[in-house]
């Protein structure tokens, strides 16, 4: 869709709305359109399959420039990169514009569908009452959700005070490897355990054995163990523990060789870095992410929605950029590098074989990453959201 002069973007969606429209029907309770397309007279194409063209690739990992597209069928990516699209294909064109993976938010308790709308295609829940566990889903008009149930603690420990409906509290290492049973048999796609002392250490927390239990008897199950760490005291429990994410950025009475070791060992750090700030409780945090960037970390987003609003966090990706990340690499950590920690083949890349979530965003996020506030498409599972 060629556009020019004032007012360009808002002519995109609309031109782009009544495309939508007119290949396929709006199905207004949830709020998706469903792309229903018929090939063109002679062509080879199978009816479910259609393009989306740009300037711009970025597949996860890289950016390709010229005249690019994603090719979509099923409900999954077919071809990405610089396709010769076939005579009487169904097309959506856009200019000035990059296509890119969906994005992932690695730690919300909610996932409202206005994350849906800003390209946020997929979640993960990292605290919920155990009735609410159920294996990944994905309904119309949300994201795609994956969960990890309650938080495995102990008695009095975080969350129990504040929280005590997402705490599932255990008093030995034989009762946490039965709840972490418990909940993978539920649906939990991961295992959460608290770590958090409070500021003065006063909390109890799982000692390292126990830690040791559950990442064992996860790992036996194919789930990875994230913690709830903020001190570090926590820190110092969660790597002899063995642990293979943490859920945020630690930042009280962290020592420079704990933020070493976490690089030196290739653990993860979903930053969270925008809510450490809003709570006024982590001065460091934003700091230790930088210490812990250069010396190799991985930093990945997350927001723990929703103690922050429920979009897109641009405020989470300008401190990831603060901690010394490139935008290339602030969307590597939102997109493949998110989805790997998923378990889901392929997702948050646009490999072929990869679930169709795909944004598309006016101008480079390459280059300048508010350009993801302005989404002119969002698929997420083959189908356009409204």
């Amino acid at each position: 869709m060629k556009v020019s002069g004032t007012g360009a973007m808002a002519d995109q969606r609309t031109s782009l709305l009544k495309i939508l429209t007119t290949l396929g029907t709006l199905a207004c309770a949830s709020a998706v359109i469903v792309l229903s397309l018929t090939p063109g007279a002679g062509s080879t194409n199978t009816p479910s399959r259609y393009f989306i063209r740009a300037d711009l690739l970025f597949t996860g990992t890289a950016l390709v420039k010229g005249q690019v597209a994603v090719a979509v069928e099923d409900g999954k990516v077919v071809a990405a990169g610089r396709l010769r699209i076939p005579s009487g294909a169904r097309v959506l064109r856009f200019q000035n514009a990059t296509i890119l993976p969906g994005l992932i938010d690695l730690h919300v308790h909610d996932s409202p569908q206005l994350l849906l709308r800003d390209g946020v295609t997929t979640t993960r829940n990292l605290g919920e009452p155990v009735a609410r566990l159920r294996p990944p889903y994905a309904a119309d008009g949300y994201p795609r959700i994956v969960a990890a149930g309650p938080i495995i603690t102990v008695p009095g420990g975080y969350p129990t005070g504040r929280l005590p409906e997402l705490a599932a509290p255990v008093a030995s290492a034989s009762e946490a490897v039965a709840t972490v049973d418990m909940l993978a048999a539920k649906g939990a796609a991961l295992i959460k355990i608290g770590l958090e002392t409070g500021r003065d250490g006063s909390l109890p927390t799982l000692s390292s054995e126990e830690v040791r239990a559950i990442v064992s008897e996860a790992h036996r199950l194919n789930r990875l163990v994230t913690a709830h760490v903020l001190e570090g005291k926590g820190l110092a429990i969660a790597l002899a523990g063995g642990v293979d994410e943490i859920a945020h950025m630690p930042c009280l009475g962290v020592t420079p060789a704990q933020i070493a070791e976490l690089a030196k060992r290739r653990i993860p750090v979903v930053g969270t870095l925008h809510v450490e700030r809003l709570s006024g409780r982590c001065p460091d945090g934003v700091a230790n992410a930088r210490a812990f960037i250069r010396q190799g970390g991985t930093l990945l987003y997350g927001t723990d929605l929703p103690n922050v609003p429920p979009r897109l966090d641009l405020t989470e990706l300008s401190l990831m950029r603060q901690a010394g990340m490139t935008p290339t690499q602030v969307l590597i950590g939102s997109t493949k590098l998110a989805g790997q920690q998923l378990g889901i083949a392929k997702l948050g890349t646009l490999a072929v074989g990869a679930p169709a979530d795909i944004l598309v965003v006016k101008g480079d996020p390459t280059r300048v990453l508010s350009a993801l506030a302005h989404p002119l498409l969002v698929i997420a599972r083959g189908k356009a959201v409204n």
